[in-house]
């Protein structure tokens, strides 16, 4: 085992290094935000972009949401903490399936 040669001290630096799964998702957020908001704020303009769609997007998934729930007020703080809670419990999935 000692002397394998996959296992030398670049591979314990990579997986240490998290197999730099951190760098790729900040690319891809970074492509995403500037693709999305940077460039397409210059077309459409900016007050469009960033204010009006963005509350229309979260208003309308908050209404659509709770009328799912049977909800007649928006509730912002227990819906956040259900966003919360799914976006952990769906780390723990993918988690228990990469364990497996």
């Amino acid at each position: 085992m000692l002397k394998f040669n996959i296992f030398n001290y670049s591979f314990f630096r990579f997986i240490h290094s998290g197999l730099y799964v951190d760098f790729f998702l900040k690319k891809i957020i970074e492509i995403f935000i500037k693709n999305v908001f940077v460039y397409s704020s210059q077309f459409l303009g900016e007050k469009y972009m960033i204010e009006v769609l963005t509350k229309k997007i979260i208003d309308s998934t908050l209404y659509n949401t709770n009328r799912k729930f049977y909800l007649n007020n928006l509730f912002y703080s227990y819906y956040f903490i259900n966003i919360v809670s799914i976006i952990f419990y769906f780390f723990i999935i993918i988690n228990i399936i990469f364990l497996l």
